[in-house]
C-alpha cells in the first residue's frame, strides 16, 4: 500500500509540474482574463506551494502523514522547486510570444515554496504531538 501511495504522489507531482509548465509558457491570449489585482502573483504562490508539498512527500522516505522530517527530501524539494521556478521565468523572458519573466513572479514562487516548508514542518509537529498523546 505504501508503494502505491508513492507512485500516486510521484504521478501527481509530475502532473503538477507539467501543469505549471504549460500554463506558464502558454501565450497569454490562451489564458482566461480575470480583473483581480495581482491574481498572477497569487497563482504563482499557489503553484509553487503545492509543487513543494507534492515534491516533498513524493521524495520522502516515509508515506504521509509523517512524524519526522526527511531533511534530504526537504533540501531536494526546496532546490528543485526554486530552480525550476527560475528556469520557467528565464524561458518566459527569452520566448517572444507575449510572456515576460518577472522578478516579482520569482519572489511569489519562492514565497510559495517557503510557506510549503512551514506547512510540512507544522504538519509534522502536529503529527508528533498527536503520536505522543496517544
Amino acid at each position: 500500500m505504501a508503494h502505491n501511495r508513492k507512485i500516486i504522489l510521484l504521478v501527481l507531482t509530475v502532473g503538477w509540474i507539467i501543469t505549471i509548465t504549460v500554463l506558464s509558457l502558454m501565450p497569454p491570449s490562451g489564458l482566461p482574463g480575470i480583473g483581480f489585482p495581482h491574481l498572477d502573483k497569487i497563482v504563482h504562490f499557489v503553484f509553487y506551494y503545492v509543487f513543494f508539498i507534492l515534491c516533498y512527500y513524493a521524495l520522502s522516505k516515509e508515506t504521509p502523514p509523517l512524524s519526522s522530517l526527511d531533511n534530504r527530501a526537504m533540501v531536494l524539494s526546496l532546490t528543485f522547486a526554486i530552480v525550476y521556478g527560475m528556469i520557467v521565468e528565464v524561458l518566459q523572458y527569452k520566448m517572444a510570444y507575449g510572456r515576460a519573466g518577472d522578478v516579482k513572479d520569482a519572489l511569489a514562487n519562492t514565497t510559495g515554496v517557503i510557506c510549503g516548508i512551514f506547512t510540512v514542518i507544522l504538519i509534522k509537529a502536529i503529527n508528533k504531538t498527536t503520536k505522543r498523546a496517544n
